[in-house]
């Protein structure tokens, strides 16, 4: 595993222990057994390195966005690209100082046009304002169902089944 990673995976892991905020870059590197020194080589700073957990997912859900998936499977890829980065949102997602600087960069890499590129592929070409909120709706449901229906960092196969139908039924209803 490269030295870059395993900077990465621990500060998630402490992220997730002490919070961000509670987390220095002096308990990383003692993790690490490595010395500050070496940790500002690959990262300049505690904030590049949460902006280096984060862009991990938003590049994945802008991936989603561009590739013009029919809405169903759209829903499922929403769904398993969310479960896949639980690691990341279990670390940051309830810590107040973690979401000042994901805010920031998420304004930065582009998220609510991702956001938006991934509603208007799930309400299809010039949809009424019904379909767009049910889109919305979807979405919703599979982001938030997903994050909201895992135990130990893992979605059960029956819950991303019924994800998937809540979602579905949103869009259709």
């Amino acid at each position: 595993m490269d030295t870059r990673r395993r900077i990465l995976d621990v500060a998630r892991e402490l992220f997730a222990a002490r919070s961000y905020a509670g987390t220095s870059i002096a308990d990383i590197t003692g993790r690490l057994g490595m010395s500050k020194a070496a940790l500002y080589y690959h990262f300049s700073s505690k904030a590049e390195i949460l902006s280096a957990l984060v862009a991990e997912p938003l590049a994945a859900y802008e991936r989603l966005a561009d590739s013009h998936l029919p809405p169903a499977e759209l829903l499922a890829a929403v769904v398993d690209t969310t479960a896949g980065y639980l690691d990341v949102v279990d670390a940051i997602g309830s810590d107040p100082s973690a979401r000042a600087v994901i805010r920031d960069l998420s304004r930065q890499r582009g998220a609510d046009e991702i956001n938006a590129t991934i509603v208007a592929a799930l309400a299809g070409p010039a949809p009424s304002e019904p379909r767009r909120v049910r889109a919305h709706a979807a979405y919703a449901v599979a982001k938030h169902g997903t994050l909201s229906l895992t135990a130990g960092g893992k979605l059960a196969t029956h819950d991303r089944a019924e994800i998937l139908a809540a979602a579905m039924r949103a869009l259709d209803a």
